[in-house]
């Protein structure tokens, strides 16, 4: 039998990614049951990327120094969505409104972290994997990659982790040994050349089932083996369980139209309602890099986030599968109080993030922001820390050892 190269499988296109992350190709093993760190609750966190305006989402609309610092970007306070005295939804997020009279949202405010970085892509390398230097590529793991470390082989459970609506992997779920599903189109998620396919030609049936057969041979005895055999049993165990996961699910609610983040959440939830055995998913909405025009940007995404999140929730309540599932949203810094001359708002530091569930305690987590109290550079101070977030879902929500994850100890928060 003549030896394949990782080219010749390329060439056949045996390890043709396509819409999937983490290729690979063996049989189905036998699910684990859980593990110590694992109680079967489900976390699912919402990157808003490019930096949201903390002040605009949640608004201090009794507080005169708000308007006196966005003479054109405030909302005036009749049109603010009240949640206290003090505090108050942006109008665009009254879709929101019903899970926070049901106790069902908290808003945690003024999270940031010691000595802010202003830069995009660093600042969410900070958030993603703990460094707090901010040097791409330094580090090994993501916060969320080494929770899911934690549980077992991938192979056990290919969908621990599941990034809905991309093909690149958030740079949270980095780790060197687990294999976590990217899917942005699920129709087009699937392994190449399955020789089982009859739609294959016999040529490349032939090539793959040869590939099995060498894999086979090799695993165990070499440290390749092993690790391409945990990735590929991943790849084709999820990548099957997500396909009848598609064909025997039905919403129980009504997702808005051309609104990408309620079909990556959609998918998400249709991973949770099939029972995918789902941990952590995961799911981006980018445009809040707000320089100009703000107000318009904001009429737009907001409605967008308000509306994915109530429809994500309202399927899950119709399943009864509502219990089970924690939401946080997060970006990397919150904007400048002052606005500038372009309508917008530059980059900023600390603002509030939102946590979502029937398992939660709803409110206001931490003080109203004190736009009189602000760094030299007209920021805000940091009064939370995101890591007392992370602590605080995956101790108290996920069962894990958060102070080993994230290499420390930080005060857990009172929403959960």
């Amino acid at each position: 039998m003549q030896s394949l190269t990782r080219r010749s499988l390329l060439r056949d296109g045996v390890l043709s990614v396509g819409s999937m992350m983490a290729p690979g190709i063996l049989s189905h093993a036998a699910r684990s049951s859980a593990t110590a760190a694992d109680n079967g609750n489900i976390l699912v966190v919402i990157q808003m990327a490019g930096g949201n305006d903390g002040l605009q989402a949640v608004i201090p609309y009794t507080d005169p120094l708000y308007k006196q610092n966005r003479p054109t970007l405030a909302i005036p306070a009749d049109q603010v969505i009240p949640l206290n005295a003090q505090l108050g939804l942006h109008p665009k997020l009254a879709a929101l409104k019903p899970l926070w009279s049901a106790g069902q949202m908290a808003v945690v405010e003024n999270v940031g972290y010691p000595n802010p970085n202003l830069s995009h892509f660093q600042s969410m390398y900070i958030w993603s994997t703990l460094d707090m230097t901010g040097e791409q590529g330094s580090a090994t793991y993501g916060w969320l990659g080494k929770y899911i470390s934690t549980l077992g082989s991938p192979a056990a459970n290919p969908f621990a982790g599941f990034d809905s609506g991309t093909t690149s992997l958030a740079a949270a779920f980095a780790a060197p040994n687990i294999s976590v599903p990217a899917v942005s189109n699920p129709k087009g998620y699937g392994i190449a050349s399955d020789p089982t396919d009859p739609r294959r030609s016999a040529q490349r049936s032939a090539t793959l089932m040869q590939f099995y057969q060498e894999f086979a041979q090799s695993q165990g005895t070499q440290n390749f083996g092993t690790t391409l055999g945990s990735t590929a049993q991943s790849a084709v165990v999820s990548a099957a369980d997500l396909g009848k996961a598609i064909t025997s699910y039905k919403s129980a609610a009504t997702y808005p139209a051309n609104n990408a983040l309620a079909s990556s959440l959609q998918l998400v939830a249709t991973s949770i309602i099939q029972q995918l055995d789902l941990r952590v998913g995961y799911v981006t909405i980018g445009g809040f890099d707000t320089h100009a025009g703000e107000a318009a940007t904001h009429d737009k995404l907001y409605p967008e986030v308000a509306e994915a999140i109530a429809a994500f929730y309202a399927d899950l309540a119709g399943h009864g599968m509502a219990d089970r599932v924690v939401t946080m949203t997060w970006s990397e810094f919150g904007r400048r109080v002052k606005e500038n001359g372009s309508q917008g708002t530059d980059h900023g530091t600390a603002a509030p993030l939102f946590v979502f569930g029937p398992s939660i305690k709803g409110g206001i987590v931490g003080n109203p922001p004190n736009l009189a109290n602000l760094d030299s550079s007209g920021n805000m101070i940091f009064q939370i820390d995101f890591r007392q977030v992370y602590a605080t879902v995956l101790d108290r929500w996920l069962g894990a050892d958060a102070d080993t994850i994230l290499g420390g100890h930080f005060d857990r928060l009172a929403f959960l």
